[in-house]
């Protein structure tokens, strides 16, 4: 990928991202929550070998979002925090258990539903890492408003790579299993 298209993406994601950080506090079933917007971005963006950078840009924007929230220094680091590290280990843990996956690579050997148990480990880890993190950071935690934005990280977590690669395969042509030439 070039300098200018990677530019441009990551003026879109960082767009998409603090729209999302600053939306997601005052509505909480709001799909694109920081952490579903930063682990996607991160695994589609693991083909480009640009983690670090990627990483970084994510801090970042986070660290901007929770400033003009009114964060001081410190916090807003703690912020990035609980964004970068569960959308990291998202992003990991997809490439380790189901290794091309998320570009449809192997989806004529696999099975369909041979991803769905995987997929559900990912999420709930991811989510519940991203829980841990923000009671970690935050001073006024209760225990019961913690549900929704759990349930609402696992499903999207869930959801994003079954939809990315469900368009994937509507758009591969397709192909009748394996065939043998003699």
């Amino acid at each position: 990928m070039s300098n200018p298209r990677y530019a441009l993406r990551s003026a879109v994601f960082v767009t998409v991202y603090l729209a999302g950080f600053l939306i997601a506090p005052l509505i909480p079933v709001f799909p694109l929550a920081p952490l579903v917007v930063g682990g996607v971005w991160l695994t589609a963006q693991a083909g480009y070998r640009r983690r670090r950078f990627d990483v970084i840009m994510l801090a970042t924007a986070t660290a901007v979002g929770a400033t003009v929230q009114g964060a001081g220094l410190l916090m807003s680091l703690a912020i990035a925090g609980w964004a970068v590290l569960p959308s990291l280990l998202f992003a990991i843990l997809l490439d380790l258990w189901l290794p091309g996956y998320w570009r449809g690579h192997g989806d004529r050997f696999r099975r369909p539903s041979a991803a769905v148990l995987p997929l559900a480990a990912i999420a709930m880890l991811t989510a519940g890492a991203g829980t841990v993190i923000w009671a970690v950071i935050d001073v006024g935690f209760e225990e019961s408003a913690v549900v929704v934005p759990l349930v609402r990280d696992v499903v999207a977590l869930f959801l994003a790579p079954f939809a990315v690669n469900a368009y994937r395969r509507i758009r591969s042509p397709r192909r009748n299993g394996l065939t043998v030439v003699r």
